[in-house]
């Protein structure tokens, strides 16, 4: 069985053939899916898309391109608050992000950290797991992460080599592989992904982005998480359906349910 820990069905990408989609996982092998909110303006609509189906979990949670009120983090909380009740299975995504190229504004690398922190507060507060979301700031999202050692955490759509790898599984992190694990040119992250301990995988697609090869330049959905799978399963000497098992266990344990 199939746990796709990270997919934004609820991107205008889907409009047209959400329900469609959505309706044939289950009967492709896919038994889980979690999406994690990004924004507070876009939280209803997560909820909403996880409530109409029994195999999807939320997450709520603020990326790192947003700024962070006060007034946010209140919002934040109160969702937090009825976790159970929205189906809300852990905090996030949230993170760090400091990408400044290709049209991107300087980030505000303080206030990033400041937001960060915060969630990580209410994930302590309300006992939940964090979806970590880290972009050219490894060193920092290490360093927070630090500060909040009873936190259960993963990091998604992972980007480091092995050397951090190590330094995350020695402090009992969670690693999550998208679609570009299968892309040609990284053979870095297959070593990475070679080194994460059976206990600490997971995978997702990270839908609508970074479709698998050979589907890459699609829309990417749930479905083709068996040629994540597949590329997982070369680097680490497995056979695809040992590593869908491990990913699968490791991701009901993590959320929880």
């Amino acid at each position: 069985m199939i746990f796709d820990t990270h997919a934004h069905y609820n991107d205008p990408r889907f409009e047209a053939d959400r329900d469609e989609l959505l309706a044939s996982l289950p009967g492709a092998g896919v038994g889980r899916v979690l999406m994690p909110g990004t924004s507070v303006g876009e939280q209803p609509k997560v909820l909403e898309i996880a409530a109409r189906y029994s195999f999807i979990q939320a997450a709520a949670g603020i990326h790192p391109h947003y700024p962070v009120t006060p007034d946010d983090l209140s919002a934040l909380e109160g969702y937090l608050r009825s976790a159970s009740t929205h189906k809300i299975a852990a905090v996030g995504e949230c993170g760090l992000d400091y990408f400044a190229a290709g049209g991107y504004p300087p980030p505000d690398r303080a206030a990033q950290r400041e937001a960060f922190d915060a969630q990580l507060c209410l994930a302590e507060r309300y006992k939940l797991p964090v979806i970590v979301h880290d972009r050219d700031a490894h060193g920092d999202c290490i360093d927070i992460i630090r500060a909040h050692p009873e936190l259960r955490v993963v990091f998604h759509c992972f980007s480091g080599d092995a050397e951090m790898v190590r330094t995350l599984c020695g402090m009992g992190v969670y690693i999550s592989f998208t679609g570009s694990v299968t892309y040609k040119k990284n053979t870095a992250l297959r070593e990475a992904a070679a080194a994460v301990p059976d206990g600490l995988l997971m995978v997702e697609t990270d839908a609508p982005y970074l479709a698998p090869e050979p589907l890459r330049g699609r829309r990417c959905d749930s479905l083709m998480i068996p040629h994540i799978l597949a590329a997982l399963a070369g680097a680490r000497g497995q056979t695809a359906e040992e590593t869908e098992r491990l990913t699968w266990e490791n991701g009901v344990w993590f959320f929880g349910g």
